[in-house]
């Protein structure tokens, strides 16, 4: 946006309307000014003086929207008044409007049309000085094409610095939709990341545990479906949480899970007959909230992917907190039958947990280990 525009903004203006009104000004200023002067330092009768100063008005007028027919006007007449004045040769008054017309042309018209305005002004030029030779005809000619020629330069360069100006503009903002479009579908990778988290998770354990009620205890039939319900509340909360910041009153601010949440997600593995241990060394309720949360995602996709390809095998949850870094490694034990590939899950889960240790400056790696149990270890970097 440019100062005019800013302008027109401020007097709550459009910039159309107001461009008008400044142009009907400047036209009357022109039309006062030339008048005036051609009364005072001529000899022109009070219509001829009236017609000249009207017909430069109007070519400043008619200079945006029909530039070659308001160079034709004014410099037709700045020739009437070379005539009726006797042969003076460029009286000033007209040749001073004539120039500013010239400006104005120059501030809408593309460079050529600038250089046939400035040819046409010469010859014009040449043509009055071969037939009414006036005095000084060389230096009066030289000095308007001198003057002509500067004027349209001049107003060129101020309407490419426009050009440019505007094209900057442009450039601006789509570098800020480009932005704002990264950073939303940015925002939409990261919500489906939560999502499949949260879904895989629960929903696996959930199934876990319908598969294995019909084998319990009659008596224990109850903590299990108050475990199945419990897991099923957990996860319609999460994700009800996450859906919230797509709704532009929701503020997402219920809290989110962090390390020093997993032994209640141990306990909800634990009841699908699972075994679960989990040892926490350090403070990780000290951690910054982003690292815990990504912390607790990375332990809760490995230990879904547990409960998915080893139900029913031992998971082994270590938690180290250090001043630095925080350590993760969760063990499970690996089915005989089992097929593991050798750099680790294949799927979304694997290459979320990457991305969310990448984001701190971490690594993580997951595979099977050399005692049969299938490793995953991240490390994560505290920063300032």
């Amino acid at each position: 946006m440019n100062g005019f525009d800013r302008l027109a903004q401020r007097v709550r203006v459009p910039p159309a309307a107001l461009a008008f009104v400044a142009t009907l000004a400047l036209a009357v200023a022109v039309f006062a000014i030339v008048l005036h002067t051609l009364r005072s330092d001529t000899s022109l009768a009070d219509r001829s003086s009236i017609g000249l100063a009207s017909i430069q008005a109007l070519a400043v007028v008619a200079a945006r929207r029909l530039p070659l027919v308001a160079w034709g006007s004014s410099i037709t007449a700045v020739v009437l008044a070379t005539i009726w004045t006797g042969g003076e040769s460029w009286v000033d008054a007209m040749t001073n409007s004539y120039l500013l017309v010239l400006g104005l042309i120059a501030l809408t018209v593309p460079v050529w049309a600038s250089a046939a305005c400035w040819a046409g002004t010469l010859a014009v030029g040449v043509l009055v000085t071969v037939f009414l030779r006036p005095d000084d005809w060389l230096s009066e000619l030289l000095e308007l094409s001198a003057l002509a020629g500067l004027v349209l330069v001049a107003g060129a360069a101020v309407r490419g610095l426009l050009a440019a100006h505007r094209s900057l503009r442009a450039e601006q903002a789509a570098v800020i939709r480009q932005r704002e479009r990264t950073a939303l579908l940015e925002e939409r990778a990261r919500i489906a990341r939560e999502l499949h988290d949260v879904v895989a998770h629960h929903m696996s354990v959930i199934a876990i545990q319908a598969e294995t009620a019909p084998f319990r205890e009659p008596e224990t039939m109850p903590q299990t479906f108050a475990a199945i319900r419990t897991s099923a509340v957990t996860a319609l909360g999460e994700m009800r949480r996450i859906l919230g910041v797509l709704r532009a009153d929701d503020t997402g601010v219920l809290p989110q899970p962090t390390l020093t949440d997993l032994e209640e997600m141990a306990a909800a593995v634990r009841a699908t007959g699972t075994r679960v241990e989990l040892r926490i060394t350090g403070d990780p309720a000290a951690l910054p909230a982003g690292l815990g949360l990504s912390g607790y995602r990375i332990v809760q996709e490995a230990v879904s992917n547990a409960v998915r390809h080893a139900p029913g095998r031992n998971i082994r949850i270590e938690i180290d907190a250090g001043d630095d870094c925080v350590r993760l490694q969760v063990d499970n034990q690996l089915p005989a039958t089992v097929r593991v590939i050798a750099d680790g899950l294949p799927g979304f889960g694997l290459t979320g947990m990457r991305e969310r240790a990448n984001a701190f400056g971490g690594q993580l790696t997951a595979g099977p280990a050399d005692d049969g149990w299938f490793r995953v270890t991240a490390t994560l970097p505290i920063g300032e």
